[in-house]
C-alpha cells in the first residue's frame, strides 16, 4: 500500500471504533438474533459456537467464583434483610444470612441445570462438583462474615441441595477421596 491517500484512508479507518466493539451485552444480543432471522443458514454454525462456549467449565474455576460470591458477602449485605421487614415480620440474622447464601449460589446450581438440559452432562457435572467443593471450602468462616452468621448446617444444607438438584437433572456426583 504505497498510495498515500489509501494508507490515510486505512489510518482514519483504524482510528474509528467498531460499533460492534461498543454495543452492550443487550445489544450484542439483539444484533445477533437480528442476523440469524435474515440468515438462518447460520443457526447451525451460531449454535456450534454456543454449544463450545457452554463445553468450558472446570470444578476449580466454580469453586473459586462460588467462594468468591459468598466470602464476599458482607454485614452491609446482612443488615438490610433482618430485623422488622415490612410484610414479613420480624427476620433474625441467621435467616436472612442463609437466604443471603442460597441467592448466592443460585445462579451456579441453574447454570448447572442449564447445561444438562443442553445434554452437556459432563459440564453439568463440572458445575455440581464445583459448587460442593466452594461450599467445603468456605467450612470454616470467620466470626461476624455472613457466613458465619448462616450457621453451621448452612452449607451442609446448600450441599444437600446441589446434590439433590443435581440427581433430579441425572447427574452421578463422583464419589468422595476421603
Amino acid at each position: 500500500m504505497d498510495d498515500p491517500i489509501e494508507r490515510l484512508r486505512a489510518d482514519s479507518r483504524a482510528e474509528r471504533s467498531s460499533a460492534l466493539d461498543e454495543l452492550s451485552v443487550n445489544e450484542h444480543s439483539w444484533v445477533l438474533t437480528r442476523l440469524l432471522a435474515s440468515h438462518p443458514e447460520l443457526t447451525d454454525e451460531a449454535e456450534s459456537e454456543a454449544r463450545d462456549l457452554l463445553s468450558d467449565e472446570s470444578p476449580s474455576g466454580v469453586e473459586e467464583d462460588l467462594v468468591l460470591e459468598l466470602t464476599s458477602l458482607g454485614l452491609d449485605d446482612l443488615a438490610p434483610r433482618c430485623g422488622r421487614i415490612p410484610g414479613r415480620g420480624y427476620v433474625d440474622e441467621f435467616e436472612a444470612a442463609h437466604e443471603l447464601l442460597e441467592e448466592a449460589t443460585e445462579p451456579f446450581l441453574a447454570d448447572m441445570e442449564r447445561r444438562s438440559r443442553l445434554g452437556l452432562q459432563d459440564e453439568a457435572t463440572a458445575i455440581a462438583t464445583g459448587i460442593i467443593a466452594g461450599l467445603n471450602q468456605c467450612g470454616d468462616p470467620e466470626n461476624g462474615a455472613v457466613l458465619a452468621y448462616a450457621g453451621e448446617d448452612s452449607l451442609d444444607v446448600l450441599a444437600g441441595e446441589t446434590i439433590s438438584r443435581a440427581q433430579r437433572c441425572g447427574i452421578t456426583m463422583p464419589e468422595d477421596d476421603d
